[in-house]
Order: structure tokens, then sequence, then C-alpha cells
């Protein structure tokens, strides 16, 4: 097995980036699929979700840790690592045991980063109990990274720096979250210049319309359209975030859902693609962290 946070390498074309394929388009499939798919597609990286899965076909891969480490195989087999797993919910009541089988799950799979979500509780009490996760993931080669949406309690860039900085973890930039909260990308220039780029360690991207009718948490599930099919400001955030922070397509769409596996990776890269040859050269500090 390759260590704990090791990745595929960047392909040509990249910037030197690494470009990953989230899980968020692929759930109807089994998680050996969407890593085969996204080596096929060129992705050197995956994201997975070992929790919180409602999909048949995708058991929770944080209580079947013999699974994990047969897709592990799978992974090391195919040069694919994985920039991180989902999700860990920040909530009153989240038993320590939850945390430690998730983070070890991710530790198995090799995972880079650990995406949580605040949904339910105000910023000190988030800060203490990320900083209880990130202690717990301390040695694991496993960084937890908060990830701020609007229809949840960590609601803007700024909020998500303040609550996730003090904890010791990192901050997850979403090209559509970060529109649908009101943040530009001189947003995140700013921050990666005042606190520097270890605290913004990779990103997602997609497209969306410029402004939307439609319920948020329905949009960003179901809604999203690929790199360079909407309205984003997507060359203006890729000029903002660190120079060489991994890229991560999460664009689940309409126009494709359905489609074979194949067709849906190959799509993501293409797009992806596009959009990295029309960027101008990131300003920031692309150091990767572990």
């Amino acid at each position: 097995m390759t260590e704990p946070g090791a990745y595929g390498a960047a392909g040509e074309g990249t910037g030197g980036r690494l470009l990953a394929l989230a899980c968020l388009a692929f759930l109807d499939e089994d998680p050996e699929t969407h890593v085969a798919e996204a080596s096929a597609a060129g992705f050197g990286a995956v994201s997975l979700r070992v929790t919180g899965s409602t999909s048949p076909v995708r058991a929770d891969l944080a209580l079947d840790l013999r699974r994990c480490a047969r897709l592990r195989r799978v992974l090391d087999d195919s040069g694919t690592g994985v920039v991180d797993v989902e999700v860990l919910r920040l909530e009153p009541g989240l038993d320590d045991d939850h945390v430690a089988s998730v983070v070890e799950a991710a530790h198995v799979l090799g995972a880079r980063h650990l995406l949580a979500v605040n949904r339910a509780l105000d910023r000190d009490a988030a800060t203490d109990l990320l900083d209880r996760v990130v202690a717990r993931a301390a040695g694991s080669g496993v960084r937890p990274c908060l990830e701020p949406m609007r229809f949840t309690r960590c609601r803007s860039l700024a909020e998500a720096i303040a609550t996730a900085e003090p904890a010791g973890a990192g901050v997850l930039v979403d090209a559509l979250h970060l529109a649908r909260m009101g943040d530009p990308p001189r947003a995140v220039a700013d921050a990666v210049r005042v606190h520097g780029p270890d605290l913004f360690p990779y990103a997602q991207l997609c497209d969306a319309a410029a402004d939307t009718t439609l319920d948020l948490l329905d949009e960003a599930v179901h809604g999203r359209v690929l790199p360079g099919e909407g309205a984003l400001p997507l060359r203006a955030l890729l000029a903002a975030l660190p120079a060489r922070s991994p890229l991560v397509v999460e664009a689940p769409t309409r126009a494709l859902a359905g489609s074979p596996a194949r067709v849906r990776a190959e799509a993501a890269m293409r797009a992806l693609r596009d959009v990295l040859a029309s960027a101008p050269a990131a300003s920031g500090d692309g150091g990767l962290r572990g």
C-alpha cells in the first residue's frame, strides 16, 4: 500500500494540480466502479463517502473496515489517491466512537482529508467539537476540513475560517456554495494571503447559473452543471486558490443523471481541462500539507 495521504500524480495540462472526481454524482454506483471510471478518465484521485449514505449500493464504509481495505487495494492498483472522505456532521451528541470509526476508515483508505459540515452548532460549540475531531485524527495522516454552505450553521467563508482555524482544521472552498453565500473569489484570495494556503488544502469545482430560484440543498445535490457550462466565476476562483491545491469536480447534473459512470467521468474531465486551459495562472503559494 502507498502511505496514508499519498496522491496519484498530477497529469499534463493541469498546472501541477491533482484532479479528483467527487462521489456525489456517483452514489448510484459502488465505490469500486467510481474509482475505476475516475482513473480511466484521467483523474488522479477521488472523494469517497464513508458515512451518511442513503444509496442502496453504498453501505457505509466506516462500518466495514474490511471493505475499506479491499477498496484500498483497488485504489493502489489503479494509482488513485483519495483527496477526502465524507461526511462528518457536527451536531449535538456526536459520538466519539462514530468519529473514531470515520477517522479509521479515512486512514485505511489513505485519505488526506475528512470533510465536515456544521448543521446545528453555534460557532464556539462547533470549534470545540472540531478540535476534538482534529485531536482524534492526529497521527492518522487525515486532516478534518470544514465546508461552509448557506443552508448550514456555517454560512460564509469568514465563519468557516473563524470556526476551523482555532481547531487546527482546514477550510474547503466549493465554487457553488461560495457563490450562494455571496463570497466573491477575491474573498478567497484575501483569505489565502492573510491566513496562508495551508488553511485551504483543496477545493471543489462545478458550475451553475449566476442566480437560482431552486432550493439550495436541491441545487447542490442535483442542480449543478459541469465546470464551464454555467456563469460562476471559476477562472477568477482558480486564480485566487493556492497554486497547486487539488481540484475536485463535484458536479451532479440532471443532464447526465442515469448515464453510464464512464460517460459522467469523462465529461467531468473534459470540462475541467477546458476550464484549466483558459484559466490565468494562480498567484497563491500552493504548498500541500502532509
